[in-house]
């Protein structure tokens, strides 16, 4: 028979959820892991305010060629604060209609996926940031048609 005090099981509860938010961070600035096993990226552009050197969000293209499926997340970079921004990551097949995931989230949007085996995508993705003047700024990427295959 194990005993266990209420300070052993308070102890494992935090580990747990410590190590659950880590494996859930990395996730967020993975889009490899977010879009799941099997996928790379075959495109990234970074949406950079003009005021600034840095990148606020990464726009990820990425495609696992089994399945023939793209995946788009679009990564916030160089935040520490927490604060939701509103955020967007869509792609669509040639043609189609845009399927997108925008919202005010923490560190990404997305996944977002289409199979497109033998046919050409677009992808797009976009971050809103505050000004210097308190203002709020949307930069949006949106490709061209292409990645076709």
């Amino acid at each position: 028979m194990h005993i266990y005090t209420k300070a052993s099981i308070t102890a494992l509860t935090a580990m747990t959820v410590a190590l659950g938010t880590a494996t859930s961070a990395s996730a967020a600035t993975n889009p490899v892991s977010a879009c799941g096993s099997g996928y790379y990226v075959q495109e990234k552009k970074p949406l950079v305010r003009a005021t600034l050197a840095e990148a606020d969000a990464v726009v990820y293209l990425l495609y696992n060629a089994s399945t023939g499926y793209n995946c788009v997340v679009t990564v916030h970079q160089n935040r520490t604060d927490g604060v939701p921004q509103d955020t967007m990551a869509g792609i669509r097949v040639e043609g189609g209609s845009w399927s997108t995931d925008r919202g005010d989230y923490k560190s990404y949007a997305g996944p977002v996926r289409v199979q497109a085996k033998g046919k050409c995508i677009q992808f797009k993705g976009g971050i809103e940031f505050p000004s210097a003047s308190g203002t709020y700024h949307w930069d949006e990427y949106v490709s061209s048609i292409g990645h076709c295959g």
